[in-house]
């Protein structure tokens, strides 16, 4: 007998499958635009002021920091995807979006880290925070072939190893196939 649990579970799949579904393309229209971006001799903004621009990518470096264990939102180019996603993803959250990025200090990117920690506090439970952190994180872990997630500095973040595993599982339809070879132990392994 189904639980409710599972249904839900199934439902919010599905809701989140059909969501990615109907904005595929604009994600991906987003992290091309961040991909083409975050390699260009001269990044060029479509959708953000360079004051924007700079406000949300500190935002974005305090999100994920760049430090001891490796590089940050900053680093990967997470600003890239945001820009585009506000012109196609984001469209319609753009204007409420940059009319709440006033209510941080015009030069928030100047302040040190523990000021700028102060002032994300303060709006931590609001929209705008949220918007910024989900934009990031997506932003961050983006496939690299559509931008955003520059040199799989996000995937290293996280330990994701963009590996393909060609053995398959036991007792696999193509197990028998001819020409598959199972790889070979490793040494000092027993089998």
């Amino acid at each position: 007998m189904p639980t409710r649990r599972g249904f839900l579970g199934h439902a919010g799949a599905a809701g989140l499958a059909a969501w990615l579904a109907t904005h595929a393309d604009a994600i991906a229209a987003a992290a091309d635009h961040a991909h083409a971006q975050s390699r260009a001799a001269a990044p060029r903004l479509e959708n953000l002021s360079p004051a924007q621009a700079r406000t949300i990518e500190a935002v974005a470096a305090r999100i994920v920091p760049s430090g001891d264990d490796g590089p940050g939102a900053r680093e990967a180019g997470v600003i890239w995807f945001i820009d585009r996603a506000l012109g196609t993803l984001f469209a319609g959250a753009r204007a409420t979006l940059l009319h709440d990025l006033e209510s941080l200090p015009a030069d928030f990117a100047d302040h040190d880290a523990v000021a700028q920690d102060a002032q994300l506090a303060s709006i931590e439970a609001g929209p705008l925070f949220g918007q910024l952190h989900f934009l990031t994180v997506l932003g961050l872990l983006s496939s690299p072939d559509y931008g955003g997630n520059r040199d799989q500095l996000g995937w290293r973040l996280m330990g994701f190893e963009d590996t393909h595993a060609y053995e398959p599982p036991f007792g696999h339809y193509d197990r028998d196939y001819p020409g598959f070879a199972p790889p070979a132990p490793a040494a000092g392994s027993r089998s």
